[in-house]
């Protein structure tokens, strides 16, 4: 079954061998069935194709014209992405399984309660309203629900970290020449998935990231159970779909909603008839939102015209927003700030690339850190955190091991 699947997916064997680190030969004689897939290492393939360990392990049959078992959600990676953005999909697919693990082996309580606040929200919304008041109304509720309502400031700060606690896994990587923007699929065994929500972060702001994020949820909420990925492109010109343009106002409103605009233009001062691009910046700063975002919030409060709106949005704010918020710097620039300048940024730079085949992942940096310092409070093995950091333990020793080496002698 295993060959069927990766035909489907149009996956490379040898990308795939790369993926779970094993040799060729011997990734070969799983597919033809020369050789039994070892138990241990079931699933984790599962986790990365998105099947289930029946489908895996069955006899080849057929179910469709397609010619296989393969879930649907390859023969959609098929039509809508490139070769290159498919194997990205399963690298984050296998990121998003050691995340869980590490969870785990650092002793994060997995939440249950990512279920009830997604039905919560399911029974707040009026399914035969137009999708923007769908997404609005959804996003009402899962701000009271996910407890991101607390006060009238922006939520961007505490984002990541609430998600995170209430069961999403979240993963924001450069991808470099990638048509992705980001996406939503479901991640661990088919009793318990668990929706992983991603970002590009390629020349993106943390500001329009706080955006996608938030848009991948709501598709995590009202898609993802049905369509077992939503995928969203830059430059995507279906912007009319119903599912789109219900995120987009679920994550407008649950960043930016009315109450929250009307308290910092009374903190500020703001003059909404004759907007600088220091308003502008100094309402980002405070708000978390990028600048269209922030606009489209003005104008569907009834803060701005439709006029006022395009004439703002053609303000750089760039530089202003620099000079008051850390989150407008580079990763570079922030990490000098952040982490002892430098020498810990180059540190953590050149110790956070993972490469399988021909395609190259930069993981998070939260993430690099977390595997380390569960190493170094001894929860997990060097090769365990060699086999999170996707890479083997010869390279692990090479980047890691004069720095560890009397905490975790090898």
């Amino acid at each position: 079954m295993l060959k069927q699947i990766i035909d489907a997916a149009r996956l490379k064997p040898e990308f795939c061998a790369g993926l779970v680190h094993v040799p060729i030969e011997q990734f070969r004689r799983w597919m033809d069935g020369q050789l039994p897939i070892p138990a241990f290492v079931i699933p984790e393939i599962c986790s990365i194709l998105g099947v289930t360990e029946q489908n895996l392990t069955s006899p080849v049959r057929q179910i469709d014209d397609r010619g296989s078992i393969a879930p649907a959600v390859w023969f959609k990676l098929r039509e809508n992405l490139a070769d290159a953005d498919r194997e990205v999909v399963a690298l984050i697919r296998r990121l998003g399984f050691f995340s869980a693990q590490l969870e785990t082996a650092r002793g994060v309580p997995t939440s249950a309660s990512w279920r009830a606040i997604a039905r919560t929200v399911l029974e707040q919304v009026d399914r035969s309203a137009p999708p923007t008041l769908q997404g609005r109304q959804a996003a009402m509720s899962f701000r009271a629900a996910a407890l991101l309502d607390k006060g009238m400031t922006g939520i961007g700060d505490v984002l990541r970290k609430r998600l995170r606690e209430i069961g999403l896994l979240v993963i924001e990587s450069p991808i470099p020449r990638s048509s992705l923007e980001g996406f939503c699929l479901a991640i661990g065994p088919e009793a318990d998935p668990r929706p992983c929500v991603f970002a590009n972060t390629f020349k993106s702001t943390w500001f329009r990231r706080n955006d996608v994020l938030l848009h991948e949820v709501c598709h995590a909420i009202f898609d993802i159970e049905n369509d077992q990925i939503s995928i969203d492109l830059l430059d995507s010109h279906d912007v009319t779909a119903m599912s789109e343009v219900r995120a987009s106002a679920f994550a407008r409103e649950t960043l930016v909603p009315e109450p929250v605009l009307r308290h910092y233009e009374n903190q500020i001062g703001i003059k909404w008839d004759r907007l600088k691009v220091s308003d502008i910046a100094e309402l980002m700063a405070h708000t978390h939102v990028e600048q269209a975002t922030l606009l489209g919030a003005a104008f569907q409060g009834g803060f701005i015209s439709a006029s006022q709106r395009s004439r703002y949005l053609d303000l750089d704010c760039a530089e202003a927003l620099k000079a008051i918020s850390k989150h407008a710097l580079s990763t570079r620039e922030y990490l000098d700030q952040e982490e002892g300048g430098p020498e810990s940024r180059n540190w953590i730079a050149a110790n956070r690339t993972t490469t399988v085949g021909q395609r190259r992942l930069l993981l998070p940096v939260g993430y690099v850190k977390q595997v380390i310092d569960t190493l170094m409070s001894g929860d997990i093995s060097r090769g365990k955190a060699a086999e999170f950091l996707m890479i083997d333990r010869y390279t692990f020793e090479e980047r890691f091991g004069g720095q560890i080496a009397e905490t975790c002698p090898a």
